[in-house]
């Protein structure tokens, strides 16, 4: 109901002078706060379970990324040729070294073994390699037998296929919650090359509808990307970003920026231009973020698709007649 860093601020002026700490004195200073200041007490939005379920499946994938590195290792050691010749987490590798975890064991495998492992009833596409095609990368492989590795393998991959099911099911309810005008939100803002539909409803899970703020500044400072700004006098500084908004809506900012800078060849001028200009990627991303911020802004606003054209010829008018556009 209250930003924490402002009540905190409240308790060291109030307590300038006595700096102990209790809690029947931290108890007084909400009371106190609350008291003086009804205007920062608002309550929290009945329904909070997509951005929970949001930041639920973003934990989960985080965990999933952390596995796959761990496996990278495990495999750079246990069986090193095989990420260069294989999509090592493909089902039907994983199945295989679920049961043989490095080319200590796979180099006694029998075909048979292994093609049971990767038989087409499983799911998932069929595999592009054969089971001799293992059985002999392994046989000439400079890998090292070691047991704890290979229990190590074996923990992450059944890990991986323990999240990866869950993860989908997750993602299939946080779609199937999304209302009709958060919906609509989803197709504008997808309209956007390189920022998926799945990506999109992150983005609105966390800040649950774009027309909740009057203008696209509110919304970049709602995420945290916003400059500080250090002033006095003649003297003027830009600081790095403030940081005070969600770090769940940064992370999946950043995750848009990546795809639109990939994709979007609008974007990719942009970034082009804005590294050129800050010789450093960190400045140039956050450029790139709130640019994308206050495009995703005006695209749910005005209710239209992603049409870089019209961008371009309205910031040309704008320049023109002195003004902006977004």
């Amino acid at each position: 109901m209250i930003n924490p860093k402002i009540l905190h601020r409240f308790s060291q002026f109030l307590s300038a002078n006595n700096p102990s700490k209790s809690d029947p004195k931290d108890a007084k200073m909400v009371a106190l706060f609350a008291q003086s200041n009804p205007q920062f007490l608002n309550p929290l939005p009945p329904d909070h379970q997509l951005r929970n379920l949001s930041r639920l499946i973003q934990k989960l994938k985080k965990e999933l990324s952390e596995a796959k590195t761990q496996i990278k290792y495990a495999l750079s050691v246990l069986f090193p040729e095989a990420e260069k010749h294989f999509n090592i987490f493909s089902l039907s590798f994983l199945n295989i070294l679920l049961k043989y975890p490095g080319a200590h064991h796979l180099k006694n495998a029998s075909s048979a073994d292994l093609n049971h492992l990767i038989s087409p009833s499983s799911k998932g596409r069929k595999p592009s390699f054969s089971p001799e095609d293992v059985i002999n990368l392994a046989k000439t492989s400079i890998g090292i037998h070691n047991p704890y590795l290979a229990q190590t393998l074996i923990f992450y991959i059944e890990k991986i296929l323990f999240l990866e099911p869950r993860i989908q099911k997750l993602e299939s309810m946080l779609l199937e919650e999304i209302d009709k005008d958060q919906n609509e939100q989803i197709k504008l803002i997808s309209s956007l090359r390189g920022i998926s539909p799945k990506l999109a409803v992150h983005f609105l899970a966390e800040i649950q509808d774009v027309n909740r703020f009057s203008d696209a500044k509110k919304l970049i400072k709602y995420a945290g990307t916003d400059p500080v700004v250090k002033q006095s006098g003649k003297f003027r500084v830009n600081m790095s970003i403030s940081k005070q908004g969600s770090p769940w809506l940064r992370n999946i900012l950043f995750q848009m920026a990546v795809g639109v800078v990939t994709w979007n060849q609008y974007f990719k001028e942009y970034f082009l231009r804005k590294k050129k200009e800050f010789k450093s990627y960190k400045k140039t991303m956050v450029a790139v973020i709130n640019k994308l911020i206050r495009v995703i802004y005006a695209l749910c606003r005005k209710k239209t698709y992603f049409n870089p054209h019209l961008i371009l010829s309205s910031q040309k008018s704008a320049a023109v007649c002195g003004g902006s556009h977004v």
